[in-house]
């Protein structure tokens, strides 16, 4: 067991080991490796060397020894925050948000007065979705830095996504005092304002935002909602925003927090129809791959479409699907030519999509003589409208009207089966599935 690394700018081994990170950094793996091992043999005990190990390992593709060697760190220097912060983020970005999570509160009670720690344990909360938590911590870093507009804004949006807004419309309103024209804080005061329904507060704010980004389709989506009309689909910009950040979480946070079984289930009914599977399928909206990973490989063609770019960094991971387009669905359908996929699927896609109405009948079109297409809708309810923008940002569709586009497409049989999609707040999420067959020539 080693005592805290301590050392000065100017210490010939840090700039070893400065030297080991540019090489990791600029992707020269094999003699970053061989400097590492030579600074192994000459400290065997220093934690340093360990954590330059996880960064190597984690270049490598190697997350098994990334962990082995964080470990490493915080055994040889138990006391140290920085070994075990490196630790905690190691394994939130694996996913492993408990553990991740106990590691972090252990390095705040070490050194939770450092402005730096507190950053990397609040990104920590925040990828483990423990918003109790990354609150308590912002707090703690607006006592330490009051100046911080970046973790004002953070509290405050943390404030208003768990429904604490009337301490975000304050926080929201300090920032503006002192800076009227922060593009975040009043986009963060619009939607909290839409989030309580006071419709004139958030318009107010859409149009200061206009003014300043007049061509901006997220201020003009959101505008649309504080003049009470629903949007048709939601921007782009917001779905990348959304779902970028995301990545590297979201199979833990929808399987095993959200219950998600959708995939796993579409796969076993394409399976069930194409048990050689000898066929070319279309993901629409495909995430990390999820449907992909239920189906394995084909001998036809998997496709993956999505906005977001590491999302589909996460599914080209799965080594199944042939190509991917990071385009919206709606434009890749419009381009695909007529008759080329056995089966499309969208499986909780058009809840930001939005209107299906073009979608469908593109679907039938592409889609080859007795393929099916296959998506999935949160459900409205038979007296609400066709479309419903539910507060979560999500859309919701009328079966009844969704089977009708359907039909009125030329598919035939159409069937939708009313399921849970996935549970949120402890709470079921009510949607259908919808299996559409274009009729065989």
């Amino acid at each position: 067991m080693t005592s805290t690394p301590t050392a000065t700018p100017a210490d010939p081994f840090v700039k070893r080991l400065q030297t080991i990170q540019h090489l990791i950094g600029s992707g020269k793996l094999t003699e970053a490796a061989d400097r590492l091992n030579s600074a192994l043999k000459s400290s065997p005990g220093d934690a340093r060397v360990f954590l330059m190990g996880m960064r190597l390992a984690e270049a490598a593709g190697n997350p098994k020894g990334a962990l082995e060697s964080a470990r490493k760190a915080v055994e040889l220097a138990p006391d140290w925050a920085v070994a075990v912060t490196e630790l905690a983020f190691l394994l939130a970005r694996q996913n492993q948000f408990q553990e991740a999570m106990e590691h972090a509160e252990k390095a705040v009670r070490m050194d939770g007065n450092n402005p730096e720690l507190l950053a990397r344990v609040i990104d920590i909360a925040h990828r483990a979705q423990n918003f109790e938590r990354a609150i308590e911590w912002l707090e703690r870093a607006t006592a330490i830095s009051p100046d911080s507009v970046h973790i004002k804004l953070l509290l405050a949006r943390d404030w208003r996504l768990t429904g604490q807004h009337e301490k975000a419309l304050a926080a929201y309103d300090r920032l503006l005092e002192a800076q009227p024209s922060d593009s975040h804080a009043l986009m963060g005061r619009a939607q909290t304002a839409l989030g309580i329904g006071d419709l004139p507060r958030a318009l107010k704010d859409c149009e200061a935002l206009l003014a300043l980004h007049r061509d901006d389709e997220e201020v003009q989506f959101y505008l649309e909602l504080a003049r009470g009309h629903t949007p048709k689909r939601q921007p782009a910009k917001l779905i990348r925003s959304l779902h970028d950040g995301m990545a590297e979480v979201f199979d833990q946070h929808v399987v095993a927090g959200l219950k998600y079984k959708l995939p796993r289930e579409v796969a076993r009914l394409i399976t069930d129809r194409y048990p050689e599977l000898a066929l070319n399928v279309l993901d629409l909206g495909c995430g990390t791959g999820l449907l992909g990973a239920c189906l394995g490989r084909l001998k036809g063609a998997l496709v993956g479409v999505d906005l977001s770019l590491p999302m589909i960094e996460q599914a080209h991971r799965h080594g199944v699907y042939d190509k991917f387009h990071n385009v919206d669905l709606h434009d890749a359908l419009d381009a695909t030519p007529e008759s080329l996929y056995d089966v499309i699927a969208a499986l909780d896609a058009f809840i930001y999509a939005g209107d299906i109405s073009k979608a469908i009948p593109d679907a039938f079109r592409i889609l080859r003589p007795g393929g099916h297409f296959i998506f999935s809708c949160e459900t409205a309810l038979e007296s609400e409208a066709d479309l419903v923008l539910r507060p979560s940002y999500r859309y919701a569709h009328k079966a009844s009207h969704v089977e009708a586009m359907c039909r009125a497409a030329g598919f035939e049989p159409v069937a939708l089966d009313a399921m849970t999609l996935r549970y949120e707040a402890h709470q079921p999420v009510a949607g259908f599935l919808v299996v559409a067959r274009k009729p065989a020539a």
